[in-house]
């Protein structure tokens, strides 16, 4: 790996050579108080929304990349030299730096003019700041006199005004230095809280007051950007500290920064911590809280205490799914990267990374119902607030918002497919946790005074999904399913969807299995009814011969069918029908062959295949992208689990693990990868484009919850039932075995999976405790721990 690689202990990935193809970013946070940072420093913050509560400026656009960002500079007063304890935005000494990102954290180091520096980068649990714990050692023989800038650039508050409405927007910012507290204040006067872009004037202030402080005092400071940075320079070269002329001076308007200047000496071998704190403070209680807010993190034992809390909770989160594999790669991902990341993504949502500016869409529907099938195992507290706010966000007939805004603010698309996730998310919390009490839990429904049952709630969706097909009995497109650039397939007559019908008929499967394990037989029934409609719908009329068509179009014409010039097959419904459990084994299996002959690569399979290198406006946005990129012809992350999970289903453990590895993000050349070698990317470019294997639109992806499940649930066969925990693993031949920990309604399992005749699927005998028992479901167990024994065969 040219630009960095795993710590031993596999929690760290540490960049040794900073210019990376792309920032290569983490995510610091606490649920409230969120920052993304880079390699380089680059990043934003936020305060709750990305949207409303926007801290920190970035622009992803940017030239130079990657700005702005949390920096902090260097001057050597003695010899006039600046640098800074990240790469950027300096750029000087390249090979001088080495940066670690680990789980809620990134700490950069460098060794620069005789000074050794480290600056640790983390958010703390139990309070909205970020904390830039930095460390400087003198190194030489002689005593150095040093000043040392921190800088940020703000937002204050709506981040799209702030984008588009700079002109105006900047007469109502306020910011002023408190030298007995030595910290700048920041905050504006007027608040927009529209999602999208408005003249409508909001009579409001925005309702936080930022801070930025530090512990030792400041000899300066500077609140404004222009008389900081100067007029015609950028953050590489500040016109201040070149000519060491911080202001101090509070403003009233313009774009704000905040930098503070302190002034340091060192002794031959003497190191100094410096700490660097950027927050918020509710402005109802600014007053009551300024002082205790400001000062909470100066002393370095505060520091540490907080960072040892941060770490222990990542560790209680990891401790719920722990494998060791004869693979070093697959225990790195399934152990740390994935759960990792599937949390991140859980927490964060798609709206705020490096490609997602945070001011366009809220949280999606379908996103959050799938993100929450990976927290559920570890909090799933977290999970059913989620699954709760979910339900929210439905109308009495099913429909729901596609994206939505905090709760009670959406957008409807009529996308077809977003109702149904919703059962996903609740069959997998109560298959993990036990909590029938859930389907009682009463929430409102989006038309005013309507409420009912998380149970009524999944009625609701059967109706939508019921009332909501065409002339073929298979779901009506709308305005696009689980691919958002199939949009206008069928014009105003309105496509169909065959995947549709293949996903209705899984996730109307899980209901159906929960009906029954509730001993509800005639809802089950009726439940059944539908489901069995659409099985049908899809048999009848939608097998092409090798494969299944992806969908029917205005007048019945066909996409995804070997008739079609472009996007002849397409790989979501040759993996669903598995999923849903049709019943034609032999088109299941010829589906998946023609996978992995018409749409594997190099790469991954590939989303569809031949790519669209022609328009078509009667199919939509997928035929408008270039070929081999996003959804023409692109291996997608996402659907590629799917393909795993179905080859573990049939028995394929050897193809299933193939493409499981092939996915691995630690590829050997970043160059062409270009995205971060330790998380998932939503897709990578195929061999249907001259640049084959560039990765984009990294960490916010559904790939990462799902791969953690399908890793877990179906290559391990680790998988929760309503009665207990199910050992189905289906592994390559060329494992012994493997061992692995799963804590489960608070027990933890112990298991360890023998495979002396290198099988692909199949368990001869469990034994718990050394007890054989004669199913392959290992009962709830009242213990804290029990030891399983696996042997396949």
């Amino acid at each position: 790996m040219q630009y960095g690689y795993f710590s031993k202990d596999k929690k760290e990935y540490i960049i040794t050579k900073m210019n990376t193809p792309s920032p290569w970013i983490n995510y610091l946070y606490n649920g409230r108080y969120f920052t993304s940072i880079s390699n380089n420093g680059g990043g934003m913050s936020y305060f709750k929304s990305p949207l409303h509560g926007r801290i920190t400026r970035y622009r992803i656009n940017e030239v130079p990349h990657d700005r702005p960002g949390k920096y902090l500079y260097i001057k050597d007063n003695e010899t006039g030299e600046v640098w800074s304890l990240t790469w950027q935005p300096v750029g000087k000494h390249l090979e001088a730096y080495k940066l670690a990102h680990g789980f809620g954290y990134t700490r950069s180091e460098a060794s620069i003019n005789g000074i050794d520096s480290s600056v640790l980068y983390f958010v703390p649990q139990d309070d909205d700041q970020e904390l830039w714990k930095t460390t400087l050692k003198n190194i030489t023989d002689k005593p150095r006199k040093l000043s040392v800038y921190g800088y940020v650039e703000l937002a204050l508050g709506h981040a799209l005004v702030d984008l588009i409405n700079q002109c105006d927007d900047q007469h109502f910012n306020r910011s002023h230095f408190e030298k007995d507290l030595n910290a700048i204040f920041s905050t504006k006067t007027y608040w927009v809280t529209q999602t999208k872009g408005t003249q409508q004037q909001e009579n409001k202030e925005w309702d936080q007051w930022t801070f930025f402080t530090a512990n030792h005092a400041a000899s300066s400071y500077e609140t404004v950007r222009e008389r900081f940075i100067g007029l015609y320079r950028n953050e590489n070269n500040p016109e201040s500290i070149e000519k060491e002329m911080l202001s101090s001076q509070d403003t009233d308007f313009g774009n704000v920064v905040n930098a503070l200047k302190i002034d340091i000496e060192l002794q031959p071998g003497e190191t100094k911590d410096l700490i660097f704190t950027l927050g918020v403070i509710e402005k109802l209680k600014f007053e009551e809280l300024k002082e205790q807010k400001v000062n909470k993190y100066k002393d370095v034992a505060v520091i540490d205490a907080a960072f040892k809390k941060l770490n222990k909770s990542w560790d209680d989160y990891f401790a719920h799914t722990s494998v060791e594999t004869p693979d070093d790669d697959v225990n790195t991902f399934m152990k740390y990267w994935m759960p990792y990341q599937a949390k991140v993504a859980f927490d964060v949502g798609r709206v705020a990374s490096f490609y997602y500016w945070g001011i366009g869409r809220g949280f999606g529907f379908r996103d959050t119902s799938q993100d929450t099938i990976a927290v559920t195992i570890s909090n799933p507290e977290k999970a059913k607030e989620r699954i709760l706010l979910l339900s929210r966000q439905m109308r009495t007939d099913g429909k729901v918002y596609h994206h939505f805004h905090g709760d009670g603010e959406g957008e409807f698309t009529h996308h077809c497919d977003d109702p149904l996730w919703f059962m996903l998310a609740v069959s997998e919390y109560l298959k993990e946790t036990g909590d029938f009490d859930l389907l009682n839990n009463k929430q409102r429904f989006i038309e005013e005074g309507k409420e009912g049952s998380i149970l009524d709630h999944m009625y609701a969706v059967v109706n939508y999904a019921k009332n909501n097909l065409g002339i073929h009995g298979l779901p009506v497109f709308g305005r696009g399913d689980w691919n958002d650039t199939l949009d206008y397939i069928g014009g105003d007559e309105g496509g169909e969807s065959v995947w549709g019908g293949m996903f209705y008929a899984a996730m109307l499967n899980l209901f159906i299995e929960l009906l029954d394990y509730l001993d509800k037989q005639k809802e089950k029934a009726e439940v059944s009814i539908v489901r069995d409609k659409l099985v049908k719908a899809v048999e009848d009329n939608c097998w092409d011969g090798e494969w299944y068509i992806r969908a029917f179009g205005g007048k019945g014409s066909k996409v995804g069918s070997h008739e079609n010039k472009y996007g002849k097959i397409f790989l979501n419904t040759q993996i669903w029908p598995v999923l849903a459990g049709f019943p034609d084994k032999e088109r299941n299996v010829t589906a998946l062959n023609s996978v992995k002959k018409y749409l594997d690569s190099p790469e991954g399979p590939k989303k569809c295949s031949p790519a669209w290198k022609e328009i078509d406006p009667n199919i939509g946005l997928v035929t408008r992208c270039v070929w081999g990129k996003k959804e023409n012809g692109a291996v997608f992350c996402h659907p590629t689990t799917w393909v795993i999970q179905a080859e573990c289903m049939l028995g394929r453990s050897n193809q299933a693990f193939d493409y499981f590895k092939k996915m691995l993000p630690n590829r050997i050349d970043s160059d062409i990868f270009v995205a971060e070698p330790y998380v998932y990317s939503q897709y990578i470019t195929s061999n249907e484009h001259s640049h084959a294997g560039r990765a984009s639109h990294s960490w916010q992806t559904g790939s990462a919850a799902w791969m953690y499940r399908v890793s877990y649930d179906y290559i391990l066969g680790l998988r929760p039932s309503y009665n207990g925990l199910l050992i189905d693993p289906a592994i390559p031949t060329h494992w012994d075995g493997f061992k692995a920990k799963r804590i489960y309604r608070g027990c933890l399992y112990i298991i360890e999976v023998f495979n002396p005749q290198h099988l692909e699927k199949g368990v001869k005998e469990i034994f718990v405790d050394s007890v054989k028992i004669d199913r392959n479901v290992l009962p709830v167990s009242t213990l804290k721990e029990c030891n399983v024994k696996v042997i396949m065969g």
